[in-house]
């Protein structure tokens, strides 16, 4: 018997059943490179059988929708085509500019958008795949009840598997935002992520347990561990079913309402969070919408997200933070600048009001959808009055450009502002004066306050939420929201977190924006306090 264990959350729930190891293997071809023309020809019927392949999947499938934008993007042609201007064959071509798109997006310091970097895996594999003849069914003798285990698994591989079958995943690689851990935390599968040793501990055949809450998976347990797991699945199973139950339901705690809202990236996970019990929306990440092509999307296209996003939220509130980009999430078109610090560097709320023509573009948008619902925006990484201020002033010049325009608008929209910096801390009290609502960033806030990059393990347990001096920032931006009599949520990674509910209750937080899978449980612990 061996346990294994990551640190990754994935998908909740307890699987036992047989492994199914997954082996990948393509159809190798063995011809000659030919001229750069014959290669491109080569890239190029390669890529339009690919589409043609996405296409058919799109109708019924949001991911692979999100992919036929991605594989009609200029960027990725051009930059396989330029590999092959260089001396390379189709073949290698395509995986050096899988290698360089993908880096891209895994640099990124967003964790669901860098999850977008297996998207991009999956299109180029796919490419090469046809480039090469096809693939060798990789699920072929996957028997009812069996646990997958994988390196990484792809969109594309959702589409092959019959999840009714299916009791776990187990996978080498991968985040709690990765594809395969959203459909297994919607269908309630188990699912255990970034185990690196998964594949040299495992054989097909094993007997598995998938204990996706602990992150655990165990390799041939004995009878006794086996029956202490069954009657925890057992338990968890009940647990679920109240906090299902409560998630549709408000919560309250002494006496007052708590708000349990959703932090989502698109129209259609703002469509889940409502189906979830969201009480609406408290971050809605704009800057996906930048990163899906190679320009920036007009006013018009931004207009039409917003306006189905405040539809979908039938009358809850909707936030929409402004464009959070640069430095470490940078995207070509912008043309951002190598920097030392990218965290300390150009980026969010720096670079709307650099990019003037583009803030305005954003907020002219945002302004026309909230005549649709309750909108309401809200800026990133303000540190000081000004920032505020100017952004406010671009905000009212808007205004004036629609009501000119005899565009309809809503004149009436909140304005919020992210408090995930010391600096935005200490002056919260000046803030609080010009503006409707606080939302509190815990996941840049933590790193600034402990200098210790989130991203980097090496630092990793002095980046603690829970240290006196990350809670005492907390509570000051609170304490400054309620002198100002005005709202304060926070929509960082600690909100999701039940095991600190109590704590942010007691210190008078009252409105909770959290993952999507997050809702019933931080509802649930909130009833029961």
């Amino acid at each position: 018997m061996k346990s294994l264990k990551t640190s990754v959350r994935a998908s909740e729930g307890i699987a036992i059943g047989r492994a199914f190891v997954v082996k990948r293997e393509l159809k190798i071809s063995d011809r000659q490179k030919g001229s750069a023309a014959e290669e491109r020809e080569l890239f190029a019927q390669a890529l339009e059988q690919s589409r043609a392949q996405i296409e058919a999947l799109a109708s019924d499938s949001d991911i692979f929708a999100a992919h036929l934008e991605m594989i009609e993007d200029p960027m990725l042609t051009d930059s396989v085509e330029s590999h092959i201007e260089e001396g390379m064959s189709a073949d290698n071509a395509v995986a050096t500019s899988s290698e360089e798109i993908v880096a891209m997006f895994e640099a990124i310091d967003d964790e669901y958008l860098a999850a977008r970097a297996t998207d991009v895996k999956d299109i180029f594999a796919r490419i090469t795949a046809n480039l090469s003849g096809g693939v060798v069914n990789p699920f072929d003798g996957v028997q009812e009840g069996d646990i997958v285990v994988d390196n990484e698994l792809m969109p594309s591989d959702m589409a092959q598997l019959d999840f009714s079958a299916i009791r776990g995943f187990v996978t080498t690689q991968g985040s709690s935002t990765s594809h395969v851990c959203i459909i297994a935390r919607n269908l309630s599968i188990p699912a255990v992520v970034g185990l690196e040793e998964a594949l040299s501990q495992i054989a097909t055949g094993d007997t598995l347990i998938v204990d996706g809450s602990e992150g655990r998976v165990v390799v041939n347990p004995d009878q006794q561990t086996i029956n202490d797991y069954l009657v925890k699945q057992l338990n968890m199973l009940s647990l679920h079913k109240e906090q299902q139950q409560v998630s549709l339901s408000k919560v309250s705690y002494c006496g007052q309402t708590i708000d349990v809202l959703a932090n989502v990236g698109s129209v259609e996970e703002v469509e889940r969070a409502i189906e979830s019990g969201a009480d609406g929306i408290g971050l809605f990440r704009s800057e996906f919408l930048y990163m899906q092509g190679s320009v920036e999307p007009t006013e018009e296209e931004q207009y039409e997200v917003y306006s189905a996003a405040a539809r979908a939220c039938k009358g809850k509130p909707l936030t929409i933070r402004t464009l959070d980009i640069g430095g470490d999430k940078a995207v070509p078109y912008m043309g951002f600048p190598k920097e030392e610090n990218p965290f300390l560097g150009w980026r969010a709320i720096r670079v709307s009001l650099e990019l003037r023509d583009m803030f305005s573009r954003q907020l002219r948008a945002i302004l026309r959808a909230a005549v649709h619902g309750d909108i309401r925006v809200m800026f990133p990484m303000i540190v000081e009055q000004e920032e505020l201020h100017e952004a406010k002033r671009i905000l009212e010049q808007c205004k004036a450009e629609l009501a000119q325009q005899g565009i309809a608008y809503n004149s009436d929209v909140k304005v919020g502002v992210m408090i995930e910096t010391p600096a935005a801390v200490f002056v919260a009290d000046d803030l609080a004066k010009n503006c409707d609502f606080f939302s509190i960033g815990t996941n840049d806030l933590v790193q600034y306050i402990m200098a210790a990059d989130r991203a980097n393990a090496k630092v990793a347990h002095l980046y603690n939420p829970y240290s006196a001096a990350v809670m005492s920032a907390i509570k000051m931006t609170i304490v400054a929201a309620q002198g100002a009599g005005i709202e304060c949520s926070m929509c960082g990674e600690l909100a999701s977190d039940s095991n600190a509910t109590e704590l942010l209750l007691g210190a008078s937080l009252r409105k909770f924006s959290v993952n999507i899978g997050a809702i019933g449980k931080i509802k649930y612990m909130i009833s029961k306090l």
